[in-house]
């Protein structure tokens, strides 16, 4: 059986209900658990029941506290460097070859390949397709692309007369 860690909070009541009303989503029920240690709980399932919190949590949480205190239990370590990491010229050649009608990029694995071989990036699939989306609003996944050479007057042989005039 695992040893109880029993911790002491160092905060005060009323500056953990301050602290509280002012918290994240995520951090609301550090704080809690805080508040619950303050007011004599020490039971994990008491406090995971409290909080809606898992046991585990509650442990890791319990020990975060203990090494660093509150700094420390509602430090916000998710997420990721979310920066592309393209200078200003990759990123004009991205919008150049997007907005070019003879050679532009017609999926995201075309556009991951162009990626890997022009600008020796390498991204995988969904970070280009969703770096293209949020920063060039594209949508390459469209039917029925028109030819750029085309020629009008072959095209205007198999359009529909218009009314009141002759057929062809």
């Amino acid at each position: 059986m695992a040893i109880r860690l029993i911790i002491t909070v160092k905060e005060d009541k009323e500056a953990l209900k301050a602290l509280l009303g002012k918290a994240s989503a995520h951090q609301r029920p550090r704080i809690k658990m805080l508040l619950k240690i303050a007011h004599g709980e020490t039971s994990s399932a008491a406090l995971a029941a409290a909080t809606g919190a898992t046991p585990d949590s509650i442990s890791n949480w319990k020990k975060k506290y203990q090494a660093g205190g509150i700094e420390a239990l509602l430090s916000d370590a998710r997420g990721g460097d979310f920066r592309s990491g393209l200078s200003a010229e990759q990123k004009e050649k991205i919008q150049q070859k997007l907005s070019s009608p003879t050679e532009a990029l017609t999926s995201y694995k075309q556009a991951q390949a162009w990626l890997k071989e022009e600008l020796e990036v390498e991204k995988n699939y969904h970070a280009v397709n969703k770096y293209l989306k949020r920063n060039f609003g594209t949508k390459l996944k469209v039917g029925r692309k028109s030819h750029v050479k085309k020629d009008e007057a072959a095209v205007a042989v198999f359009k529909k007369p218009g009314r009141g005039t002759e057929t062809y």
